[in-house]
């Protein structure tokens, strides 16, 4: 029943959209005779003469023809004025300047020789001015009415409610934050803005007052009864950050951090998401730039299927993705639990998206291949893989069945059924591995390349590091450890890693997808200078409001099993060249490492009967030959495992 409901609610919806773009274009020709007929009056100081007018009449017909193919051409009519902003207002004298152009150009050109029907460029310049500041009045005019119809619905309802909140930032993400809040965050009511400037205080911006400085938060706080900080700020630093929080704290407001990126093609700042203050915004960086047409055209209307889809970087793919209307988004996971955390967090903004929630193995080839021959997916992202470098070392079986064979059957099954784009997710670990988890995520990319050389489908490898926040990364670790006290246990005091906020990375992955030429490419992440896990460490334990040595000991406790004390992006034999994007590299490779190619499939096939046996003095074996030989490390670690 529920079903059916939202469907006629989708086509009553259509069918007001449908209308209200009729509605649109009568007005548009409306406005194009009044505006051409007041330029004749201004032309001819307010006394047409008869032979103009009928000049005026002759031109009606030209009018409908060219302004009816150049609005359209501009997509004047698909284009949601109730959103637009300024991109959108320029392709209205766009439309209307290409317009005037073809009614002169099919004037002047067909009728030279006859006087009474020749048009002054007077006439026409004025016209153009005249008629792009009609539609764009209207416009403005439909957006205010529609902004005013919001509120005005949000103070008379008597379920309404809403939050007083300060904004942190009377700048650029301050003010595009106060025009989102008012567009969509009906539950929020921006009382005023916060901002260390001076020059900005009592000044107003979008209607709304900068009320004082970060300081003044206790006292402002009472007197408009705000409840949360939003800081809309992106160059503060870390200790910015903390004091911040240390001052909302003191006085019980809530607060939280504005996420922002670059849209290349506008060069328009986004809002992404606001979210609770967490670790990572210790490491806060400048807002990426990303290609919103380019991804929106990966995405928008094709069937999606994401392995690893609960994962931290799975389900921050998943709520992306959604940004950008897929018809179908199929999320595949062997976490019962995190399944059903991803099905609730994703319920409220899946919109026309079709969601299913596929509770399984990525190795279960009958039911990976059913799944497949169902849904007909367009873009497979392979997330799915083991990635705790310790456990996996002494778990060779299991990371052989999941990060290599499993990612054999998802690759093989992408190619078989046509999928357009196959991306697979990997790690800076690959790079000289020293780790039963590197190595078998290396072996996954040789195989990701040898399908890719037999596919028609493009294949994509996007290598990063670690990323700040997610489930495996040492953060939560690290914030336990503080909450019960310490000790906080760092491997090396020289340990040091590649880091990136969550966000940040998934865009760059669907950004780089979109890079891929011919077949497909390998790519990696520019994850900025590596960040000492010690140095990590004593900034946390400052932020927590603790000091080091008198209230949290830090210890050091040794270099696991399979760690490095630094990572690598870039292997022996490659070369990272240049992409459009600052953040985003190509690998090409200098030299070709061994590809089996002749038996790669009845190898990995062997793999996973080993694994499956548990065979592992076996498996070490036929593991060891599949190791390109500059990985002396992992070679000498299998060696101790087959004594």
């Amino acid at each position: 029943m529920s079903t059916e409901i939202t469907s006629q609610d989708d086509r009553q919806r259509d069918y007001s959209l449908n209308l209200w773009n009729v509605y649109l274009f009568c007005l548009d020709l409306v406005l194009g005779f009044f505006s051409m007929y007041l330029a004749f009056l201004l032309r001819f100081d307010l006394s047409i003469p008869n032979d103009k007018l009928s000049v005026y009449f002759y031109i009606l017909p030209h009018i409908f023809v060219f302004r009816s193919i150049s609005h359209f051409y501009f997509k004047m009519y698909s284009r949601l004025w109730e959103y637009a902003n300024l991109h959108d207002f320029l392709k209205i004298f766009y439309s209307n300047a290409i317009g005037s152009f073809l009614i002169g150009f099919s004037i002047w050109s067909s009728f030279t020789n006859q006087e009474f029907i020749k048009v002054p460029f007077a006439i026409l310049a004025m016209d153009l001015m005249l008629i792009t500041a009609f539609q764009t009045g209207t416009r403005v005019f439909w957006r205010s009415w529609r902004s005013h119809k919001k509120t005005l619905k949000k103070k008379q309802s008597p379920r309404a409610f809403s939050t007083n909140v300060f904004i942190l930032g009377a700048g650029d993400i301050g003010a595009l934050l106060l025009d989102n809040l008012k567009t969509h965050g009906s539950n929020y009511n921006v009382v005023g803005f916060i901002d260390d400037d001076k020059e900005k205080l009592n000044n107003m911006l979008h209607g709304v007052k900068v009320l004082g400085n970060r300081y003044q938060i206790h006292e402002l706080s009472k007197r408009f009864n705000a409840k949360e900080v939003f800081i809309a700020v992106n160059n503060i630093s870390a200790e910015g950050v903390s004091e911040i929080v240390d001052l909302c704290k003191k006085c019980r407001v809530r607060h939280k951090m504005v996420y922002t990126f670059i849209d290349i093609a506008t060069n328009e700042l986004h809002v992404s998401k606001i979210r609770n203050i967490e670790i990572s915004d210790l490491l806060r960086r400048e807002p990426i730039s990303i290609d919103l047409a380019a991804i929106r055209k990966l995405v928008e209307d094709k069937v999606i299927l994401v392995t690893g889809a609960a994962g931290s970087i799975g389900s921050e793919l998943c709520q992306q993705l959604l940004e950008f209307n897929p018809k179908s988004l199929v999320m595949v996971d062997r976490g019962e639990n995190y399944l059903h955390n991803l099905s609730v967090l994703l319920e409220p903004d899946l919109g026309g998206t079709e969601a299913h929630y596929i509770f399984g193995s990525v190795t279960n080839f009958n039911k990976m291949e059913s799944l497949f021959a169902g849904h007909k997916p367009h873009l497979v992202i392979h997330a799915a893989a083991n990635k705790h470098v310790p456990l996996m070392e002494s778990n060779l079986d299991e990371a052989v069945i999941n990060n290599i064979y499993g990612t054999k059957i998802i690759a093989n099954l992408s190619h078989q059924h046509g999928v357009e784009d196959f991306v697979f997710v990997s790690t800076d670990k690959v790079v000289k591995p020293s780790s039963i988890m590197g190595m078998t995520k290396r072996i996954a990319e040789q195989y990701i390349r040898f399908v890719q050389a037999k596919s028609k489908s493009k294949f994509s490898i996007v290598r990063f590091g670690n990323v700040l926040g997610s489930r495996g990364s040492v953060v939560p670790t690290f914030k336990k450890q503080i909450e019960r006290g310490g000790p906080v246990t760092v491997t090396h005091p020289e340990m040091e890693r590649f880091f990136m906020l969550l966000p940040e990375a998934v865009r760059l992955i669907l950004q780089a997808v979109t890079m891929r030429k011919g077949e497909g490419g390998t790519f990696f992440l520019e994850m900025g200078e590596p960040v000492k896990i010690l140095d990590l460490a004593k900034k946390m334990i400052k932020v927590s409001g603790y000091r080091r040595k008198d209230d949290i000991e830090i210890k050091i406790t040794g270099i696991r099993p399979g760690e490095k004390l630094a990572e690598e992006l870039v292997g022996e034999f490659e070369e990272a060249d240049e992409t459009f994007h600052e953040k985003i590299r190509e690998i090409k490779r200098v030299e070709s490492e061994e590809v089996f190619v002749e038996n790669f499939d009845k190898k990995i096939d062997k793999l996973f009967e080993l694994a499956q046996n548990g065979d592992k003095a076996e498996l070490g074996r036929a593991v060891k030959k599949l190791i390109p030989d500059d990985c002396t490390a992992l070679h000498a670690e299998l060696e101790g495992m087959l004594k």
